[in-house]
């Protein structure tokens, strides 16, 4: 989901995710949709690829799929990057002078022009991300900011700059051109907004998915483990002309996940 809406004042990308643990339904709803006794970090894997095929109908950060990720084309290659362990909470693809009145880019005063740069939000394992950071120096239109719950950041950000809580660095990765008008950007990527919605993100591994578990259990341990150990990211690529988000994962994975993941395991299903 985005933050931000049409109009003058820019909103963050990851605001409206806080709205989502509110209708998440019972703990024997979620443990039916997520699994009722998972057991492997490739278990949750299955369960963040199930919801973007649409076979999982929400996860503690999102309500479901846009239509916008379903047009796009974005589903095929973010079903491969959860089955490979990057498990996405929120994107949206580029875009490049869309017409203001498209059905599902559109949006302001007709006649205008609608601009986005590429964006996907994620937990990973610290070896996945640091095969991330390894290959970002191949992609410089690449930005990332990363952080653990226990506060550990990592970045890498295109201009070189290094953000911190006085200066953060804000990027508009949605805006729109209209006549006799100023440039309108309704969505930005704040990186000190980021690192405090992390607070509330690794809060919902918690509040909304281990606690449906009994305490001791194996599968409490293992989402435990995730809060613990796995890294929140955001990537915004720069280039929105002509720039591909996947391809640093691409290389990362050594395939290419524009072709979609494989087959789900057919011996699992979203009650196990």
């Amino acid at each position: 989901p985005r933050g931000g809406g049409g109009g003058g004042g820019a909103g963050v990308m990851y605001t409206s995710h806080s709205l989502v643990g509110r209708r998440l339904g019972s703990q024997a709803e979620r443990r039916y949709m997520w699994g009722e006794s998972p057991t492997m970090e490739e278990d949750i894997y299955d369960v963040f690829d199930r919801f973007v095929r649409g076979r999982v109908p929400r996860l503690p950060w999102c309500d479901g799929i846009e239509g916008e990720t379903v047009d796009s084309g974005l589903l095929k290659p973010l079903c491969a990057l959860n089955h490979y362990g990057f498990l996405t909470i929120n994107s949206q693809p580029s875009l490049n002078g869309v017409p203001s009145t498209h059905p599902t880019y559109g949006w302001g005063p007709p006649e205008g022009l609608i601009y986005q740069k590429a964006y996907l939000e994620f937990f990973c394992s610290e070896f996945n991300l640091d095969r991330i950071m390894a290959a970002m120096g191949g992609f410089p239109a690449l930005s990332l900011q990363a952080f653990k719950s226990d506060g550990s950041q990592r970045h890498k950000y295109s201009s070189g700059l290094t953000p911190s809580e006085y200066t953060p660095i804000v990027t508009a990765v949605t805006w729109g051109i209209f006549e006799s008008s100023e440039v309108l950007q309704p969505t930005v990527v704040d990186s000190h907004a980021f690192s405090v919605w992390k607070d509330e993100a690794f809060a919902m591994w918690r509040s909304a998915w281990s606690c449906i578990y009994p305490e001791g259990s194996t599968s409490r341990a293992l989402i435990e483990q995730i809060h613990d150990t796995y890294w929140h990211v955001c990537i915004v690529d720069n280039d929105y002309v002509s720039g591909d988000i996947f391809r640093i994962f691409s290389e990362v994975l050594s395939l290419n996940p524009k072709e979609g993941s494989p087959i789900i395991r057919p011996t699992r299903n979203p009650g196990g």
